[in-house]
């Protein structure tokens, strides 16, 4: 599977970004692999969707092996441990981060980034 990135800059130092995240992520079933000053790993399983548990359920009552299928898919997904990695470069006034992290969590990376204070511009003279 791909792993997806996302950055930006902020004016936070860079150890109150590694705890904002620790924070963050571990609100949403996420766990610390390893932390440093610069680097947090955290491991998790993603969400099974609804959709996906009913239709397993629909084809193990009418259609025994498409239904047999998708219960390995889900069960498959259901094992798979995922890792999102927040990495911390400083900057000028501030730090850049960079998240790595899977597709399924695309959406919970993103808010962890819009969360984040953003590094003003500054006017040269």
């Amino acid at each position: 599977m791909a792993e997806l990135t996302a950055s930006c800059r902020t004016s936070l130092a860079g150890e109150d970004i590694i705890v904002r995240a620790v924070q963050f992520f571990t609100n949403d079933r996420w766990r610390v692999q390893s932390q440093s000053a610069r680097v947090a790993t955290l491991i998790g399983r993603p969400k099974i969707p609804v959709g996906l548990i009913l239709l397993t359920i629909v084809g193990l009552l009418f259609f025994i092996v498409p239904g047999f299928l998708l219960y390995i898919l889900v069960i498959r997904r259901a094992i798979r441990l995922q890792n999102i990695v927040v990495t911390v470069t400083p900057v000028p006034n501030g730090s850049d981060v960079i998240i790595t992290y899977p597709k399924t969590v695309s959406k919970l990376a993103n808010a962890f980034i819009d969360s984040l204070p953003k590094l003003a511009a500054q006017a040269t003279v």
